[in-house]
């Protein structure tokens, strides 16, 4: 693994204390300005101040603990990765719908086990089901959280009468002003700092757009009264709500584990991609032992009553923005939590960030796990299938709120599944990939003239297979060269003039692409050196041997067996 050019500080890195201290407070800032998220709770399921408190400690002490797992990573359980969890709207719908059903709240937010438990059974599967829950779907999930922050953004810079302290006509152009100049300072730090000031962005928005919001008079009095009141030190006394279990809520907290699973195997597939300038496919047994940290969570979520988590792609967007991706950022970010958690003011304190800020914020991060999203959906060659699946997936996202009402209406049984357009999209997407793994034919026989078959009739062939199985870009147009390589070597001189075909077989397991080439004949000698420039000119005849060579180099797992009557070159690359 090496550190890509744009990090400071890799995973692998200790930063000072100091500079780890800063970065931590910069993440908890985010993850603490989402408590805005509680926040909608307490509208939707008419929680008191206190209650918000609470609910909003425990929330931040499971997000603390979980880092700390993480961070950890013993015993198969965590990434080793700095991937921090966040509140998010994505999840709240369940514990909405359970609440607007008749359930309890002691019901409502002890089925959060049940996410839990699908998240833990998840981590083990995941390996099993690569063919369904691919890259794409993980790209598409992240995809689907930054478009979800960039709303909130937007919401939150646009809706100007919740802004601050003066009525939405007034405080209209200083609410706007103070969201232009946090974003404004965010780009140019982000795109013109190149000192280590650039790993303190955020932080630095945060302070000036918390300032100009003092300066102009655009603190929420609600928030103000909350934060003074609020005492220093508080413990929590769990279960908030008490412990409740109902059997027919079980689907829609289902439905939300496998949700967040998806969506942490694209985060967890991100924060890989930003630690290794040599990234070529997902690690996932590290991404399963991340489930199991953020599965072991939920089921301590659900017994102190908090709400579920999901991971946090603009964490890991502010991560690599800022420059300081270490893993030990993980423990001295959980610590803090944990500690805040502890501290009602200082909770108190993060809310007085105005929506203007918060907002700001949120657009600029959310560019980035938009675009992490859709590199990890075009970083996979894509057929016919994927096509449809995928892209049924971004218009399902972009469609379905406007129609939610009347397809709840014709057809209420389905609220299990559709209480949410983020549940739905991702649901339609692998419910189509399982579905077109109906015919995916995973080993494919094909037969080329030994000569006078042409460089981009092997190149069609190969991408074709690659595509139907979400092979690398990288590693199909490798093996359409090798195998080119090989046909145009073999064909000139090797095989038998009565026998003038060669047949290609290609093979795919989810892992590795196998390719074969069978043929009458002889076997070709593979240099282990190329000819110079001088021996060709005097010999041109071992033009042959440069080819032998290449094969070689570009494909070490090569290798040349006698099978029968017949001679076998086979080479495997892993996707």
């Amino acid at each position: 693994m090496r550190k890509p050019d744009s990090l400071v500080y890799g995973v692998g890195d200790l930063p000072p204390a100091r500079v780890a201290l800063l970065v931590a407070v910069q993440q908890v800032a985010f993850l603490s300005a989402l408590l805005g998220v509680p926040g909608l709770a307490v509208i939707s399921l008419g929680l008191d101040d206190a209650q918000f408190l609470n609910l909003a400690a425990t929330t931040l002490f499971c997000s603390g603990f979980v880092l700390l797992l993480q961070g950890w990573g013993r015993f198969g359980i965590g990434a080793g990765l700095f991937y921090p969890l966040q509140c998010t709207t994505a999840a709240l719908p369940a514990i909405v719908y359970a609440s607007t059903s008749g359930l309890s709240l002691a019901t409502s937010f002890t089925m959060v086990a049940v996410v839990g438990v699908f998240q833990l059974g998840f981590s083990f599967l995941i390996t099993r089901l690569r063919g369904i829950f691919t890259v794409e779907v993980a790209g598409l999930a992240v995809f689907l959280i930054g478009v979800g922050l960039g709303q909130q953004g937007l919401v939150l810079v646009l809706d100007v009468s919740a802004g601050g302290g003066q009525g939405a006509t007034q405080g209209a152009p200083t609410h706007l002003a103070i969201a232009a100049l946090t974003l404004f300072t965010l780009v140019i730090l982000h795109i013109y700092v190149r000192s280590r000031l650039r790993l303190f962005t955020n932080l630095i928005g945060l302070g000036i757009g918390l300032i100009a919001s003092i300066l102009a008079g655009q603190l929420d009095p609600r928030h103000l009264k909350l934060f003074t009141e609020a005492p220093l030190f508080d413990f929590p006394r769990p279960p908030l709500f008490g412990w409740d279990f109902s059997v027919g809520a079980i689907i829609p907290f289902a439905v939300t584990g496998i949700l967040l699973s998806l969506t942490s195997m694209g985060v967890q597939t991100i924060a890989q991609r930003n630690n290794d300038r040599d990234w070529k496919a997902p690690d996932l047994p590290s991404i399963g032992r991340g489930l199991r940290a953020e599965g072991l969570m939920h089921l301590l979520a659900a017994f102190l009553n908090a709400l579920p988590l999901v991971a946090s792609g603009g964490a890991v967007a502010l991560a690599a923005a800022s420059g300081c991706t270490a893993r030990v950022l993980a423990f001295w970010t959980g610590g803090l939590l944990i500690l805040f958690s502890l501290m009602p003011k200082i909770m108190g304190f993060w809310l007085l960030l105005p929506n203007a800020v918060t907002g700001a914020m949120f657009l600029f991060l959310a560019t980035f796990t938009t675009l992490n999203g859709v590199t990890l959906v075009a970083s996979r060659v894509m057929d016919a299938r994927k096509v449809v699946a995928i892209g049924m997936g971004f218009v399902t996202a972009i469609a379905y709120e406007p129609m939610r009402h009347v397809i709840e209406g014709q057809a209420p049984q389905l609220r299990l599944f559709t209480f949410s357009s983020f549940a739905v999209s991702l649901l339609v997407t692998v419910a189509l990939l399982a579905l077109f793994r109906i015919g995916v034919t995973r080993r494919v026989v094909r037969r080329f003239p030994a000569s006078g078959a042409s460089h981009d009739e092997v190149a069609n062939y190969i991408e074709a297979e690659g595509g139907r199985w979400g092979a690398r870009v990288d590693v199909v147009q490798r093996a359409a060269h090798v195998a080119w390589q090989a046909l145009d070597l073999i064909g000139r001189d090797y095989v038998d003039p009565d026998k003038p075909q060669i047949e290609v077989t290609t093979r795919h397991n989810d892992i590795l692409l196998d390719v074969i080439l069978r043929y009458e004949g002889t076997a070709p000698a593979l240099a282990r050196r190329p000819p110079t420039a001088e021996e060709l000119v005097e010999q041109p005849e071992l033009a042959a041997q440069l080819t032998g060579y290449l094969l070689t180099r570009l494909a070490p797992d090569l290798r040349i067996q006698r099978v029968g009557s017949q001679w076998e070159i086979a080479f495997r690359l892993p996707v």
